[in-house]
C-alpha cells in the first residue's frame, strides 16, 4: 500500500512537506508542491483512503457507483439500496460512472477520496485486477450484478443464464421455434449469461442455433430500435424475439408498430428484468423478473457484515422468475 513516505521518497522531500501539501496546513513553495503532487499522481497514492478513515472512525457513508442515473432500472435500484441503508444509519453516496473503464475508476477513487466507510458497485467495466486491489487494500467493497472469481464472497449476481434460458423455454412452449434474440453487449457478462441461457433452451429442444436470428444491441431503447430493424432487414423467419432487457424490448416494440406489424398477433416479444413501466405498455410485456429488491437487500447485509467483520451468510447468487402478460401468443391454440 502506498504511503506518505513512498511519496517523500519519490518527490525527495520530507514526510513532512508531503502532509503539508496534501492538508494544505502551512505554505510550501511551488516547486515542493509540483514534486509532491507529481508523485502522488505517478504512485496512485489516496490521502483520503477508506483504510485511513475505518482506522480512526466512520463516516456512516456507503458509495455507491452505477453506470448511469436515468435509467428506470438503476433507479429503482438506487433507491431499494439507498432506503436499506437509511433504516440502517448509513447515508449513500451515488455517483455515475458511465459505461467506460475510466468514469467508473474516476467514480470509485471519488468515492474513496470521500472517506465512505465501504462501497456498492455495479461496475461492468473495471478490470477485475482494480477490484482485487481495492479489496485487499482492505477497502470494504460488495460488487453486485456480476461475479469475480477470486473474490466471489464480495458479489452478488443473479443467474442469468437461467433467465435467458426461462425466457426462450416459455416462447418454445407457446408453440415458438423460430425466435431471435436482441443481445446486450456480449462483453458484458449479464448479457453473454442471458444469450448463453437462450442457445441452451433452443440446443434442449434439438433445434439448431442462428446466428442470423441474433444481433447485438447496447441494452437501450434506441439499440434495440436499431436492432430490430436488422432482424427484419435479414432474410431469416421468426414468430417471436427475447430481448435482453425490457429497455430493448420497448425499441424493438416501437419499430414493429411504426411497420405495422402486431405485437403479439404477428411476432410475440419476451424482455427482461421487469422494470415498473413493462406492465403498463400495450401489450403488457411478458419479461424475466430480475430479482432488484433482493439483490439490494443481500448488497446491503453484506456490506454491513464486511464492516462489522461478521460471517457472509449471504445469498451470492439469486434466481430470476418469469412473469407472463400479454406479449406473447400460443401458436399451439391457433392451429
Amino acid at each position: 500500500m502506498i504511503t506518505i513516505k513512498h511519496v517523500s521518497e519519490r518527490a525527495g522531500v520530507s514526510q513532512a512537506t508531503v502532509s503539508r501539501v496534501i492538508n494544505g496546513t502551512t505554505p510550501v513553495s511551488y516547486d515542493k508542491k509540483v514534486k509532491v503532487e507529481m508523485a502522488i499522481k505517478e504512485l496512485g497514492y489516496r490521502p483520503n483512503s477508506i483504510a485511513k478513515a475505518l482506522a480512526s472512525s466512520r463516516t456512516g457513508s456507503v458509495g455507491i457507483v452505477v453506470p448511469e442515473l436515468g435509467s428506470s432500472f438503476y433507479s429503482g435500484l438506487l433507491n431499494c439500496i439507498e432506503s436499506k441503508l437509511r433504516r440502517l444509519g448509513y447515508h449513500a453516496v451515488v455517483t455515475a460512472g458511465s459505461n467506460t473503464e475510466q468514469g467508473q475508476r474516476e467514480s470509485v477513487e471519488f468515492l474513496l477520496g470521500r472517506q465512505v466507510d465501504a462501497l456498492i458497485l455495479h461496475t461492468q467495466y473495471l478490470c477485475d485486477d482494480y477490484l482485487l486491489s481495492l479489496e485487499q487494500q482492505g477497502i470494504p467493497l460488495v460488487v453486485i450484478n456480476r461475479v469475480i472469481a477470486d473474490m466471489s464472497a464480495s458479489c452478488i449476481d443473479i443467474d442469468n443464464e437461467a433467465g435467458g434460458k426461462l425466457a426462450t423455454q416459455y416462447l418454445l412452449h407457446m408453440g415458438h421455434q423460430n425466435i431471435a434474440c436482441i443481445t446486450g453487449p456480449l462483453d458484458k457478462s449479464d448479457a453473454s449469461g442471458r444469450l448463453r441461457g437462450y442457445r441452451l433452451a433452443l440446443e434442449e429442444a434439438g433445434l439448431e442455433y442462428n446466428e442470423a436470428l441474433v444481433c447485438a444491441a447496447g441494452f437501450t431503447e434506441e439499440t434495440g430500435m436499431l436492432a430490430m430493424q436488422q432482424l427484419l432487414n435479414r432474410d431469416v423467419k421468426f414468430t417471436a424475439v427475447f430481448a435482453s432487457n425490457d429497455h430493448m424490448a420497448v425499441g424493438a416494440l416501437e419499430v414493429l408498430k411504426n411497420k405495422g406489424i402486431s405485437v403479439p398477433e404477428e411476432i410475440s416479444l419476451v424482455g427482461f428484468d421487469n422494470v415498473l413501466f413493462a406492465r403498463y405498455l400495450t401489450p403488457r410485456l411478458t419479461t424475466i423478473h430480475f430479482p432488484i429488491e433482493e439483490m439490494s437487500t443481500e448488497a446491503v447485509q453484506l456490506t454491513i457484515k464486511k464492516l462489522n467483520n461478521q460471517k457472509n451468510d449471504v445469498n451470492f447468487i439469486l434466481s430470476p422468475s418469469l412473469v407472463t402478460r400479454s406479449s406473447v401468443k400460443n401458436l399451439l391454440n391457433s392451429i
